[in-house]
């Protein structure tokens, strides 16, 4: 008989599961007899309890040793009563001098007052004859439980080996001797027609039936993978965007050759690893790292613009990175890395970004770039002084020699005012020939400095030499201070455009004066 044979197992399995099903069984039934024997024993001494409660309390109440003395002596002839211990007025009174275990105590009451107790009773009981008892009726279970264990496994092995095991065998058996696409076929066991083992006999027989078929179908379906694996080579390949598997800890498995041509745009060979996300190329690897933990964090594909990093620092290299987790059948996670270059497209935003906020003459900032400034500055609570300042005489200028000389004149006023404010300061055209000026924490007397500075360098005789003659303007200008004067925008533009006019009222008169503050507003309160 084959050792490793399904019924020799099967036989061992049994008998294996009999023995332990057994030996729990009677561990089993001896916890639950020794409980049981326990719990009657306990309901015995309560009741044993119960017989002398009237006589105790009497040899209490008397305080009569040899009367409780025949109480102790009495419960001890009981079987499940191992000593007694009554205990009244200091006295104490025992059967015999065996140790207290388990005892069962209770309280001895007065006949003539209920509620008051006048000594207590302990009954400890006969572990030995419980557990003696116990294991008396477990061993008779025991032999009745193996005896039940073995006839059951006789019969299920006997029925084990003519239902399942001879037919399972001369199935496997048939089933070694054919071969995949031959005419042979397995027969139904004998009382297997509609069987489990029936069942499957046929649907090995489907199987044979289709296994010639699907071995077709697997060459056909092997040369159309090849064909679609080397349009998908081509296609990866060819692309004009870098694509790059990586490892979740950076490791590259698979680049195309567009990724080569990116890192020698930036001056870089390749590498096994450019860190997790190749944060390595990027000028700001945190930012990548955020946006995809975020995305990933809601199963969503993560995307970005970032810039990467290159050898010239003029020169910009700004890409679309699309990062994809691939989970593979084996459960490892990969990272898909696909950059696509958006160089010329930041570019021209940034064109745009420039336009929409310089002024295209002067190069300064024009009125959307200062507001933006600002609101900015207001809304981070720092300190400013805004100077609005108007030419002086400009208008005859533009009148007489023309536009183009106008634009020559503001060019001029403007390259004089980046020259008189401080680094930290920002100017602008508002519009037409007003100016704007930004100075940053600026008190009365900067702004005086900075303002007589500008003043001077523009009042200067400016050359037109289309006309071979010298012009001359000047400036007016008004001030306001936030949060002096006002913590509203709007306020501030009122205050230093009232202040810029009262200063234009003199320049006839008083050329020096160029220069007014804003005066605080009055309140109708203050005015009464």
């Amino acid at each position: 008989m084959n050792k490793s044979g399904l019924l020799v197992r099967l036989a061992v399995v049994i008998g294996f599961a009999s023995v332990a099903i057994g030996f729990l069984s009677t561990q089993l039934f001896y916890r639950l007899t020794f409980n049981q024997e326990v719990d009657i024993a306990t309901q015995s001494i309560e009741s044993l309890f119960k017989t002398v409660e009237a006589t105790a309390a009497t040899a209490a109440y008397l305080a009569e040793q040899d009367l409780a003395q025949e109480v102790v002596d009495g419960l001890t002839t009981n079987e499940v009563v191992d000593n007694v211990v009554m205990s009244f007025e200091g006295n104490s009174v025992k059967a015999n001098d065996k140790p207290l275990l388990d005892a069962v105590t209770f309280p001895i009451v007065s006949l003539f007052e209920p509620d008051r107790a006048i000594g207590q009773l302990q009954i400890a009981p006969n572990i030995d004859y419980i557990e003696t008892r116990a294991q008396q009726l477990a061993s008779e279970n025991s032999k009745a439980m193996i005896m039940q264990a073995v006839v059951v496994t006789v019969v299920a092995i006997f029925v084990a080996f003519y239902l399942i095991t001879r037919p399972m065998i001369s199935i496997a058996r048939a089933l070694h001797k054919t071969n995949p696409g031959g005419r042979s076929r397995l027969s139904v066991p004998d009382f297997h027609g509609n069987s489990e083992l029936g069942i499957l006999v046929r649907d090995v027989n489907k199987l044979l039936d289709k296994t010639e078929s699907q071995f077709s179908q697997e060459r056909k379906l092997r040369e159309e993978i090849e064909v679609l694996e080397k349009r998908f080579r081509m296609l990866f390949e060819k692309s004009i965007s870098p694509i790059i598997l990586i490892e979740p800890r950076g490791n590259i498995l698979l680049y195309n050759s567009a990724f080569d041509q990116t890192l020698s745009k930036l001056g870089l060979s390749f590498r096994k690893s450019f860190g997790p996300l190749l944060e390595e190329l990027f000028v700001e690897p945190e930012a990548l790292s955020e946006s995809v933990e975020r995305a990933f964090a809601n199963d969503e594909i993560a995307t970005g613009e970032f810039r990467l990093r290159t050898t010239d620092a003029s020169e910009s290299m700004w890409v679309q990175v699309i990062v994809t987790s691939i989970i593979s059948e084996d459960l490892r996670e990969y990272y898909q890395i696909t950059l696509h270059d958006i160089s010329k497209r930041k570019r021209e935003l940034d064109v745009l970004a420039y336009q929409a906020d310089f002024d295209k003459l002067t190069k300064l900032n024009n009125r959307q770039g200062l507001e933006k400034h600002l609101h900015q500055l207001i809304k981070e609570e720092k300190p400013f002084t805004l100077v609005l300042m108007d030419l002086n005489w400009f208008k005859q200028v533009n009148d007489i020699y023309g536009h183009k000389s106008g634009d020559e004149i503001l060019i001029f006023v403007a390259d004089k005012i980046k020259k008189a404010i401080r680094p930290t300061d920002l100017a602008g055209r508002w519009g037409g020939d007003e100016f704007v000026l930004i100075l940053n924490n600026a008190n009365q007397t900067l702004t005086t400095q900075v303002v007589e500075r500008l003043v001077r360098l523009i009042s200067k005789p400016y050359y037109l030499r289309k006309f071979d003659k010298n012009v001359t303007i000047g400036a007016s200008a008004g001030a306001a201070s936030f949060p002096t004067d006002s913590s509203d925008l709007q306020a501030l533009l009122h205050l230093a455009d009232q202040a810029m006019y009262q200063a234009k009222e003199v320049k006839e008169t008083c050329p020096d004066d160029f220069l007014r503050f804003a005066q605080p507003l009055i309140t109708e309160e203050e005015h009464v």
